[in-house]
């Protein structure tokens, strides 16, 4: 059971909200939870569109990328884009490529290795460029914190121009140009914006310029980057994703896209963040995760049917393999915290072995993090170095506590819940004391209680279709606009409970006014909550709720976020 923190009700900004909007105190009180008590600022959030996007050139940095890419074009020089092994990466050089050849570029694009090689621009995406004979680098997605490698291109007659939005360093790289919102002196509004998110704005700069509006019907690829790379769904984010969203219902333009729509098993007119963060970003990420991701790039560049068909499944296999090696690290990363750690000296959980694939060490993170609600950094080692990825909780931010380490670290980078490092093994016990002292002197007993957000405590009786459509124009959700989470008091069961599958638990519920169906997704396997519920006389439940299209029958169900006695 998780500790919840019920939103505070306000009646009387519920109530004035109401009336100005002519919207029900239930999504008034979703708006004031959302920092929204603004009338001109929530109807900007229902009505936004792409009229609203902000001028790219309001970005630090931006006319002077422009004005050395559109030399580059005229004088038709060789332009490398370097990216990343993320989907975040792989659908920004996807992007910028397209844009470049839409003007008449025949842009090369380099990915570096996740297990070889590691994050950003290196020595081997300068190799390339030196190779190839370019005259100019843009980095999407990365290059921020990429100081000799820019000399290094500088020192070859070679421009960069570096596009990226993760945290900057307190001395920026002598790039060109660097177009990243978090560098200081940038005045641009909107800071939250993801890797492919800023590539867009470069190519909307680029397009205003030169009178080309093509770079529109790419905005699949942004969504798809955005959402996956857990950027927040609000500002230009909300904008680009919502209008990318549509383009994929309608079947979009990209098709490798297409492909792996198909090959995934998703209905087109389904598609939401959840099927891109959880079914499309993953397979997307897998060739990076196992080893290159141009794979991936390539997918999103073919104009062929049938090669799309083949990467997507060669994506989709590959993610069948990442699922295996994930599920393995986990159960030993498990054990070794069962042997290992000890939860009242180690707030963040670091963890080190030299048999696991660096390209799950995310994922088994985030795992982690989740199960016990404490920052947690996996490495794995290698000829006595360590590459690493962490995942953070909301009281800790990680990307700050490492910057207090860096006399341990080799490398790092990454933001306020993701990070990526690469130190040495002989550093590794030092940076573990040193990280959780950090983690001691800030963090409370209370914010490693596993926490759970609800926007509203309510009986069942507010819910009818109008209010749950209403619910429904909030979307799309994601971080910064999670999905509504209500809970009540009291239920009984309205119908014994069933189990499907062996894994999920179905049931009616009642308040003794409404009764509707509840569904507890993967409850199953915690015998304890079916047992609870066939034994107290009334039971407290959080919970979502939505219209649940079943053989064409549309019905309001409730998904179980939690539940407790009453």
């Amino acid at each position: 059971m998780k500790r919840w923190n019920i939103c505070p009700s306000d009646a009387n900004l519920q109530k004035y909200l109401s009336d100005s909007l002519s919207i029900s105190p239930v999504i008034s009180q979703l708006f004031i939870n959302r920092g929204m008590r603004d009338i001109d600022k929530i109807k900007s959030f229902l009505n936004n569109d792409v009229s609203e996007l902000y001028n790219p050139f309001l970005m630090k940095g931006m006319s002077e990328a422009v004005l050395r890419i559109k030399k580059a074009l005229t004088k038709k020089e060789k332009i490398l884009i370097h990216g990343d092994y993320d989907v975040d990466g792989v659908t920004a050089t996807a992007l910028l490529f397209f844009t470049l050849k839409e003007f008449g570029a025949e842009p090369v694009y380099f990915i570096p290795d996740r297990l070889t090689e590691g994050y950003g621009l290196g020595s081997n995406g300068v190799e390339e460029a030196v190779k190839i004979k370019a005259s100019l680098v843009i980095t999407v997605d990365c290059g921020i914190s990429s100081h000799e490698e820019v000399d290094a291109l500088n020192k070859h007659g070679i421009d960069v121009v570096v596009t990226d939005h993760h945290e900057p360093p307190r001395i920026l790289p002598n790039a060109h140009a660097v177009i990243n919102p978090h560098q200081k002196g940038c005045a641009y509004p909107d800071k939250n914006l993801s890797g492919v998110s800023i590539a867009f704005k470069l190519c909307q700069a680029l397009s205003a310029e030169l009178n080309n509006r093509n770079f529109w019907k790419h905005l699949d690829l942004v969504t798809l980057g955005t959402v996956s790379d857990i950027a927040p769904i609000l500002g230009e984010n909300r904008i680009l994703v919502k209008e990318g969203l549509k383009l994929l219902k309608n079947g979009g333009s990209n098709k490798g896209v297409k492909a792996l729509i198909e090959v995934s098993g998703i209905k087109k007119d389904k598609i939401g963040a959840f099927e891109i963060g959880f079914i499309l970003g993953p397979r997307i990420n897998a060739a990076g995760r196992l080893g290159y991701a141009g794979i991936a790039v390539e997918l999103l560049l073919t104009e062929d049917d049938a090669r799309a068909k083949k990467l997507a499944k060669k994506l989709n296999e590959a993610n069948q393999e990442r699922q295996k090696i994930e599920k393995n690290t986990l159960k030993e990363a498990i054990s070794k915290i069962e042997r290992d750690i000890n939860f009242k000296d180690h707030r963040v959980i670091v963890l080190h072995n030299e048999d696991w694939h660096a390209g799950v060490m995310g994922i088994v993170a985030s795992r982690i993090s989740d199960r016990f609600n404490r920052p947690a950094i996996l490495i794995s080692t290698k000829d006595g170095v360590g590459r690493g990825s962490g995942r953070s909780i909301e009281n800790f931010h990680l990307f700050e506590a490492l910057a207090s380490c860096e006399g341990f670290l080799k490398e790092y980078g990454g933001h306020q819940y993701a990070c990526g490092l690469t130190i040495l093994e002989k550093n590794l016990p030092g940076f573990i004391k040193l990280i959780n002292e950090l983690a001691a002197g800030s963090m409370k007993t209370e914010d490693l209680a596993q926490a759970l957000s609800i926007d509203m405590e309510t009986g069942l009786d507010v819910f009818d279709y109008k209010t749950i459509e209403d619910i429904a124009s909030l979307e799309p959700f994601g971080e910064g606009n999670p999905e509504p989470v209500f809970c009540s008091r009291n239920l009984r069961l309205a119908q014994p409970v069933r189990v499907l599958k062996g894994e999920h638990i179905k049931f009616q519920v009642t308040d003794g006014r409404k009764k509707f169906e509840a569904i507890g997704f993967g409850m199953a396997k915690d015998g304890d909550i079916e047992l609870a519920l066939r034994n107290c006389s009334s039971f407290d439940m959080a919970y979502t709720v939505s219209i649940n299209n079943w053989q064409g029958m549309n019905t309001i169900q409730l998904k179980i976020e939690d539940i407790k006695p009453s």
